[in-house]
């Protein structure tokens, strides 16, 4: 992988992420988000800025994992072998958390069923993402 793919796969994979998460949380499941206003921060263009740094990060530190680790346990252009990995980089690293945060911290159910979705779709879409620029 080149330099020039790495960077393209680590902001795409940000831009995805983005647009994943204002979807369903942002949108689809926010009306769950206020019926527990206690727990949430006001929103403002500081916050929005970092959400934004951070899935940029996400993207960095994805294609870097796909560049030393995942490549070696997928079938090069096989989309059903990368959407695998994705479900399982989100089951060892988003589900357990996720889930345990719910139990401690006071969101909504439906609410946290909108962020399961979210960065289980967000993990799938950056490995097929990272597979497109992997593998040129």
């Amino acid at each position: 992988m080149s330099a020039i793919h790495f960077i393209l796969s680590a902001i795409s994979i940000g831009f995805a992420n983005t647009v994943i998460e204002w979807f369903f949380i942002g949108f689809l499941f926010h009306k769950y988000q206020a019926l527990t206003p206690q727990t949430w921060r006001p929103e403002n263009y500081s916050n929005y800025t970092y959400s934004t740094l951070l899935s940029l990060l996400f993207g960095v530190l994805f294609t870097l994992f796909y560049l030393k680790i995942g490549a070696h346990y997928v079938l090069p252009g096989s989309l059903w072998s990368h959407i695998k990995l994705g479900l399982i980089c989100f089951a060892c690293f988003s589900f357990v958390s996720a889930i345990n945060n719910s139990i401690y911290i006071n969101y909504d159910k439906k609410f946290v069923a909108g962020l399961l979705i979210a960065s289980c779709l967000t993990y799938i879409s950056a490995a097929i993402i990272v597979s497109l620029f992997y593998w040129r």
